[in-house]
């Protein structure tokens, strides 16, 4: 999630964590530059 540019409220509130640092803690092991080169690969959301 955190790779196709999801924020981390909603990553933390999908794995059930209560603490927002235990979540930053699952998502060190990701490069914040490949993150943010996901993000801009993406295509802009569709509005119908």
């Amino acid at each position: 999630m955190a790779r196709e540019g999801a924020p981390l409220i909603v990553i933390q509130r999908q794995l059930g964590h209560s603490n927002l640092g235990i979540t930053s803690i699952y998502l060190q092991g990701i490069d914040n530059t490949e993150i943010i080169e996901t993000v801009h690969a993406r295509r802009a959301p569709m509005i119908r």
